[in-house]
């Protein structure tokens, strides 16, 4: 009976002790993708928006952070009457799914109907709700009202209107 009550006595020791520093270790959760395409075609925006089209040999999607990562991304948007409005190409895109922003790098090319501009640049922040560009590094546009090359470019595709922070070299034809 003693060493029962012997056993009982030490199993309620061990139980009640506790072996934890006073700062309690936190660690980070895994952040895994929803799901992971090959050679996919994702329709970006809803219903009675102009949506875009985008096309990538790879799409890793994560909804809980509104993200997809594309590799070898091509996309299109149409006007109203069915004809196309933006288009452009990269190496790379992070996604923003719930603002419509495409962060793009690794030759990005983005071509505008309007004006028949072609946007070329290393990297390259597309706000597709807004038609709005930027890019910081090294940027080369040709429109049929000329060709620049420059840094720190910004361009509001619906009001055709741009700007570089550095003109390196321009042709402007009248």
């Amino acid at each position: 009976m003693r060493k029962l009550i012997y056993l009982a006595a030490i199993i309620l020791l061990l139980s009640s002790c506790s072996f934890r520093s006073g700062e309690e270790e936190e660690h980070e959760k895994a952040v895994l993708p929803d799901i992971i395409l090959e050679n996919s075609t994702y329709t970006l925006g809803q219903s009675g928006e102009r949506p875009i089209y985008i096309e990538s040999s790879r799409m890793t999607l994560y909804s809980y952070d509104n993200q997809a990562i594309v590799e070898n991304i091509s996309f299109i948007s149409y006007d109203e009457d069915g004809n196309p409005s933006i288009e452009g190409s990269a190496g790379h895109g992070e996604i923003e799914t719930d603002t419509k922003r495409m962060k793009l790098t690794g030759s990005v090319r983005l071509r505008a109907s309007d004006g028949d501009m072609m946007i070329e640049a290393d990297n390259l922040m597309f706000d597709s709700e807004n038609e709005e560009v930027q890019a910081d590094g090294n940027v080369r546009v040709s429109s049929e009202d000329g060709t620049f090359s420059g840094t720190g470019f910004k361009g509001d595709l619906r009001e055709e209107t741009y700007s570089f922070e550095t003109i390196q070299e321009g042709i402007f034809e009248l």
